[in-house]
């Protein structure tokens, strides 16, 4: 769907972003080794840390409290930088992930946040956020991650190795908006674990959840 003001990335953009990602982390894997060699998704070495990063949650039970980049005790936050104006690659990144959470058993999924980063907060207000999570999760399974601090959300980023770029707008106000497509998991120490490439077969995604959810620490521990 079209949204005035606001055009999209291609889809072949963001792929060939993902191929650079696939390639570099191939490089890195020659040189060393992983225990997460059998996760489908793609693993670096070493791996991002994100125990430093925090945003604002914008979520109806948060409503503006600062929130960790990482999982609970035990648990695993699933981070998706994107925006709600993203005609194609966003609302298809969220539904695979849908698909992959329903696969999970209830023990699972409570151990599994789900957190949007908007990059495109002028647009994005936190309700405009909420209402656009609501379409793909219930309440209080997701965060809507949101500042207008360019600083903030360039560190959050850099920590993920994800980036975005806003075009200059065109005479009838409209832009471009380039983002990572990645889906991070990342432990409750702030690693991420293992990422997916945008269109990762969801069923691919949930066998990842469910192998790292069985070797992560038992959150009642």
């Amino acid at each position: 769907m079209e949204v005035p003001g606001v055009r999209s990335v291609t889809i072949g953009r963001v792929l060939s972003a993902t191929l650079l990602a696939v390639v570099l982390t191939v490089l890195a894997a020659g040189c060393g080794s992983d225990s997460s060699d059998e996760l489908n998704g793609i693993t670096r070495v070493p791996p991002a840390k994100t125990e430093n990063v925090a945003l604002p949650d914008e979520s109806p039970e948060s409503k503006g409290k600062t929130v960790a980049l990482k999982g609970e005790d035990g648990g695993l936050m699933l981070v998706y930088f994107g925006y709600t104006s993203c005609p194609d690659v966003c609302p298809t990144s969220m539904a695979d992930l849908r698909l992959a959470l329903a696969d999970l058993d209830p023990e699972q999924r409570e151990r599994v946040q789900v957190s949007m980063v908007t990059v495109d907060p002028k647009r994005d207000s936190g309700k405009v956020l909420n209402g656009y999570l609501g379409h793909f999760f219930n309440q209080g399974e997701y965060h809507s991650l949101r500042t207008e601090q360019p600083g903030k959300l360039a560190r959050a980023e850099k920590a993920f190795g994800a980036s975005h770029e806003l075009g200059k707008p065109d005479a009838e106000g409209e832009y471009d908006v380039s983002h990572t497509a990645q889906i991070y998991a990342v432990d409750d120490r702030g690693v991420v674990q293992v990422e997916w490439p945008f269109q990762t077969d969801p069923e691919l995604i949930s066998q990842d959840l469910k192998n790292l959810l069985e070797n992560n620490s038992n959150p009642d521990a």
